[in-house]
Order: C-alpha cells, then structure tokens, then sequence
C-alpha cells in the first residue's frame, strides 16, 4: 500500500476515535444528570412537540398533562436510541478501517457499544433519583445495531456506484 493512502487510514482512524470517545462522554454526561435534571430536560423536548400540534391548544390543563406524560417515556427512549446509533455509526466505520472479516468487525462494534452501554447503566445507578434498566441497554444496543444498519447501506451504495463506472 501506498504511504500517502496509509497516512490518510491513520487520519480517518484518529478522527474516529476522538468521535467516539465525544459521543461516549456527551451519554456519560447525560447519565451523570440527576433525576430532575434529566427530566427538565425531557420535558423541553415534550413541550415542543406538543406545541407542533395546533390541536394542543384546545385541550385542558389536565389532558395537556396526560398527553404530556404519554409521550416523555418514547422521548427518553428515544434519546437513548439516537445516541446510541451514533455510537454505532462511529464504531463499525472504524472497524471498516482494519481488514478482517465482515462478521468480526460487526460483532466487535455491538459488544464494544453493550459493554459500554452497561456500564452506563450501572453508572446511572449510582445517579440520585437515576435507576439502571436492562431495557435501557437493549434499546441501546438496537440503536447501535441501526447503526451498522446505516453504514452498511452507504458501503453498499458506494460499492455499487463505483461498480457502475
């Protein structure tokens, strides 16, 4: 291989890492947030999606709340989901930086992102008013698996491109 196409792979590696390790300190800011915290900010979140619908003007204080505490739950899992798919997004990319087979590179990146999600789950125990969910970390885990999903379909479109030139 070339010098100048080796250098360039250790450029794309460094960034990566240094993505990855942003991402996995932006969940471990976010889990460090005590339980009121987090749900202020939840709850930002749940008022400006109740505010896209015009129809939420209409309705009384109590079934504004109602509606309200229906959704903060998909949001909050929701959250974990993106996060999580970005972490996905940031691993597999950098195992496709390295040769070996397909399957490794994929099943490294779910275990490195279930390790760290539990491990986050376990810090978020120790969170006051915080608690540590299994659930969490399947939800987790999906969006690091939607993730691979991602980047899997780029690689394929690329290839696919260039196949056609």
């Amino acid at each position: 291989m070339e010098k100048k196409h080796i250098r360039k792979i250790q450029i794309v590696r460094i960034i990566l890492v240094i993505l990855i390790i942003i991402n996995c300190l932006v969940i471990f800011k976010f889990s460090s947030e005590q339980s009121e915290k987090s749900d202020n900010r939840s709850g930002v979140v749940v008022e400006k999606i109740i505010e896209l619908n015009p129809e939420n003007k209409k309705l009384s204080s109590e079934e504004l709340a109602k509606k309200k505490e229906k959704i903060v739950t998909p949001v909050r899992k929701t959250a974990h989901f993106t996060v999580y798919t970005c972490l996905g997004v940031l691993l597999y990319t950098f195992s496709k930086t390295f040769k070996g087979k397909e399957k490794w590179k994929v099943l490294a990146s779910i275990l490195l992102a279930f390790l760290y999600a539990c491990s986050d789950e376990i810090h978020q125990y120790f969170v006051p008013g915080r608690s540590c969910e299994f659930r969490d970390v399947c939800i987790d885990t999906s969006g690091v698996v939607f993730g691979i999903i991602i980047v899997s379909l780029i690689y394929g479109g690329f290839r696919a491109i260039r196949k056609k030139q």
